[in-house]
């Protein structure tokens, strides 16, 4: 009996630590396919108990918040208010059957397993939001639930198993005059499509337990029909409002606070040339979360963050979180890859380093890496005194969403006989810290001179496409930023530059 109000005990201090606003630390969002992906919930599977252990992966990594993604254009549970996934799926029908007919055939495979397991799961008896947020409790993670507002997966494909009815029925409703990608976007301008995205918000709010619910506007941003943002911002503030009378009431209803927070591109002038006016939000007292973050095309090294907190200043309420997606490319025409720890450590170090409040994981899925390796990531992700100490592979990248109106270039590829870039480098790297430039470069004769903050770079290693410089760490004296100058007797092409930063114990090895 001791050791069980012991444990109680300890459960109920971890909760009230996860609960306290704002919340230090790291944010992970699950998304609403991921888990079901990788596991299978067949006869005399514990799915609850697999569901449990993968929450737990998360808890012993230092997450403090588990945005619980449940919906892209169906959903993951059994919904009263929109279709599930598994909706029209004939278990032990044929792969041609009516609902997988439109998968093309490479991939029919996949996407059977995918709906089968959700629609197992639930035959089990099993809610996953509801288990998910009840083993976040258990471990002292604050359970919220993230709706992605406007998912265009699948969009080349509009009779796909993927849409809900609501998309196959009112193609009306999509953006008018949009061209490519989010050509399919529902435009948000009509009152049946708020009233979609209203009613999954109320049952998700009356059915889940939650802390928080997150309105994940960069899946996607763009809400409105192209020319329309401007008088569409209104419309969007107004239907926020509704969205926040609903959840206060369902704050009221627990006994305990439940909040609101909305993810926006990274650019403050972005969000608001798309009509999502995240600092308006807070004015007004309708926000309690805001998280700047690119799209899904590359990590961004350089995110405003600073700008941001200082735009929320007058709003000491509103918790700021930077967001960090998994991909890295230099640039629009780069092949992607994953980050390695040590560009996701740099990438952290400077949203801690600009006054955020927690750092934001987007697709950081733990089924996607080395158990040890995931653990220990995250744990410094987490703490900006960690991450500060880690080695970081700083990288000039780009933002992969603009506003109506905005003109804005890449920095790379960038091609001439003399160039400039600037990055952050933060926290400035130690007297003994190693320091390394790297320079990806095509139709270069020679390997150009640079030169770091004034600091001449020594070329250490010249190959056909890339040239490693080393730089005295005396270049970041009292500062956090590296200014480099790249210099060629013939035009250079230029298409990736990074800063390596390493501690010395890293650097003996």
């Amino acid at each position: 009996m001791i050791a069980l109000l012991a444990l109680m005990a300890m459960t109920a201090t971890e909760s009230a630590e996860a609960s306290s606003w704002p919340i230090r630390g790291l944010i992970e969002n699950e998304d609403c396919t991921n888990f079901f992906y990788y596991r299978r919930f067949g006869e005399g599977v514990d799915g609850g108990g697999m569901v449990d252990r993968y929450v737990d992966t998360l808890a012993d990594a230092g997450v403090r918040v588990l945005m619980i993604n449940t919906n892209a254009r169906r959903t993951n549970y059994r919904s009263q208010a929109w279709d599930a996934f598994w909706d029209g799926l004939d278990p032990a029908g044929p792969d041609d059957q009516p609902f997988l007919k439109p998968v093309p055939r490479e991939g029919i495979a996949a996407y059977r397993r995918l709906v089968q397991s959700m629609r197992d799961l639930h035959a089990q008896g099993v809610d996953y939001p509801a288990r998910m947020a009840a083993r976040c409790r258990q471990r002292g993670i604050s359970p919220w639930i993230s709706l992605r507002m406007n998912d265009v997966h699948n969009n080349d494909i509009l009779d796909h198993p993927f849409h809900g009815r609501f998309w196959v029925e009112n193609r009306h409703l999509f953006r008018k005059g949009a061209t490519g990608y989010f050509a399919n976007a529902l435009d948000y301008a009509h009152p049946e499509v708020r009233g979609l995205y209203l009613a999954l918000i109320r049952e998700s709010l009356d059915r889940y337990d939650i802390d928080g619910l997150e309105l994940d506007f960069m899946r996607e941003p763009y809400v409105f029909s192209p020319g329309k943002e401007a008088e569409g911002a209104p419309v969007l503030t107004a239907w926020l409002r509704d969205v926040r009378g609903l959840v206060d009431e369902a704050a009221a209803r627990r006994g305990h606070p439940v909040r609101l927070g909305v993810r926006v591109p990274s650019r403050p002038e972005t969000a608001k040339a798309l009509g999502l006016d995240a600092i308006a939000w807070a004015r007004e007292g309708l926000v309690d979360l805001v998280v700047p973050a690119p799209r899904w095309a590359t990590l961004e090294f350089d995110m405003p963050i600073a700008e941001w907190r200082r735009l929320l200043r007058p709003f000491p309420k509103v918790m700021l979180a930077g967001g960090m997606e998994i991909l890295y490319r230099p640039h629009p025409g780069a092949k992607p890859v994953s980050v390695s720890p040590e560009h996701a450590h740099a990438a952290a170090a400077a949203i801690w380093e600009d006054g955020a409040d927690a750092v934001y994981l987007f697709n950081y899925f733990q089924d996607d890496w080395r158990p040890e390796t995931y653990r220990k990531l995250l744990l410094t992700l987490g703490s900006r005194e960690k991450v500060a100490q880690a080695p970081r592979w700083n990288a000039v990248t780009y933002r992969d969403i603009i506003g109506p109106g905005e003109e804005y270039r890449p920095p790379l590829p960038a091609e001439g006989t003399s160039l400039r870039f600037d990055l952050p480098v933060c926290p400035a790297p130690g007297r003994d810290w190693a320091v390394r430039v790297v320079l990806g470069l095509e139709n270069a004769a020679q390997p150009p001179a640079i030169r770091v903050n004034g600091e001449e770079g020594v070329l250490e290693k010249a190959e056909a496409h890339e040239a490693v410089y080393s730089v005295p760490s005396a270049a970041f004296a009292g500062r956090a930023r590296a200014e480099i100058g790249v210099h060629a007797g013939q035009p250079v092409r230029v298409v990736k530059v990074e800063v390596r930063v390493t501690p010395p114990a890293e650097g003996e090895r």
